[in-house]
């Protein structure tokens, strides 16, 4: 007999029949839910799918999504060990059990004081998040040019409340404060089997400061060498056991010496990808889940998606955005209202799908949609 289980977030990803056959083909069969309030934005949804707030008695669960990962904490209805649960609600535990496995991961600043003379005395910048967070809430980098902020800024990123916690059931923990690590930024998704490790994507981003708030513009598709894998390899043995099944989603900086530094980490998909991978030919998530690793050809460049963003809060005035060549979608149009500091993916304008060269930081200059479009808004 199959194994039964349930994917549990069945918005985050695409081709979802392909997905089940891949299941099917492992030994698993694979059903979709998805919570009940996300039906109405969710052009994909069927009537294959269960819609429940609660995941269905005597079930093992894959998380796709945070609202599945808060439900797998609870109720403990899944094949993810602790400290994978543990490490995808607390950057603070995700450095820490990191480090002592050897692997490099962001220097923490214990104090404020700590963090001031690190900015003054070793020429760095310092990040501040909320702890537990996902979607680039409350996130900040600090400078000399904006040491001033700091304080007011860890008390922003330790009380962040919206409604999007809640419905999603995270506890914000509190603020972080840690190095900012310079070098190319990166992003993965992974599925890890009962001890087999399989790529779903790798993207390689730019990511602009709008604010002060770090936000990705630009991903791109990349081919993944086999020291990345490795070394993402060593981050998952970490984190899992042996018979666990769970996709793996990280965030790192590939540093000046090769060496590539984990920054987040959840036991899900990523989000914000399914424009990028409706151009893919094949499923992604399909294809990991057998072990088969999606084959970037970039012969006519890399594929990419390329995210409009807002670099001031107010309503859409004038929506004739000037967007690139390749399949668009745009978000935004005239009368809607659109957030100065765009970290979520529902924050974004429009998007744009191509093949293009790699992408360098004056590429996403044409990305940033300011005072040109937007006019002045202020919360009554």
């Amino acid at each position: 007999m199959p194994e039964k289980i349930i994917l549990a977030g069945a918005s985050s990803v695409i081709g979802h029949e392909k997905i089940i056959e891949a299941f099917s083909s492992i030994g698993m069969d694979a059903t979709f839910i998805e919570v009940p309030f996300v039906k109405k934005y969710f052009k994909d949804a069927s009537d294959k799918f269960i819609y429940t707030e609660n995941l269905p008695p005597e079930t093992t669960a894959i998380p796709l999504s945070e609202y599945w990962i808060s439900q797998c904490i609870k109720t403990k209805q899944c094949a993810i060990s602790e400290r994978a649960l543990k490490a995808s609600r607390s950057k603070k535990y995700l450095y820490e059990i990191l480090k002592t496995a050897g692997i490099k991961t962001p220097e923490i600043f214990t104090g404020l004081e700590d963090a001031r003379n690190f900015i003054l005395n070793d020429n760095g910048k310092v990040i501040v998040k909320p702890e537990g967070l996902f979607s680039g809430y409350a996130v900040k980098t600090v400078g000399e040019e904006n040491l001033n902020n700091l304080e007011e800024l860890v008390l922003k990123a330790s009380d962040v409340h919206n409604n999007a916690i809640k419905l999603f059931g995270i506890e914000s923990k509190g603020a972080l404060v840690t190095e900012l690590i310079s070098g190319n930024e990166y992003s993965a998704d992974l599925f890890f089997c009962r001890g087999r490790l399989s790529l779903v994507r790798l993207s390689k981003k730019v990511v602009v400061e709008i604010h002060g708030t770090p936000c990705t513009v630009i991903c791109q598709l990349v081919p993944c060498g086999e020291s990345f894998f490795e070394q993402m390899s060593k981050w998952c043995r970490v984190l899992f056991d042996d018979g666990d099944v769970s996709f793996a989603q990280f965030d790192f900086i590939e540093g000046c010496g090769g060496e590539l530094v984990p920054i987040d980490f959840a036991c899900r998909v990523g989000g914000g990808m399914a424009e990028l991978f409706g151009e893919c030919e094949s499923n992604v998530y399909a294809d990991a889940v057998v072990g088969k690793q999606y084959q970037v050809r970039a012969s006519k460049g890399y594929l990419t998606q390329l995210n409009y963003v807002p670099t001031k809060s107010g309503i859409i005035e004038k929506d004739d955005y000037s967007l690139a060549e390749g399949k668009q979608f745009i978000y935004k149009h005239k009368g809607d209202f659109v957030p100065e500091s765009p970290s979520s993916i529902a924050s974004r304008i429009a998007v744009v799908i191509k093949k293009a060269p790699l992408a360098t930081a004056k590429d996403a200059e044409k990305l940033l949609i300011g005072e040109e479009r937007i006019k002045f808004w202020k919360k009554k």
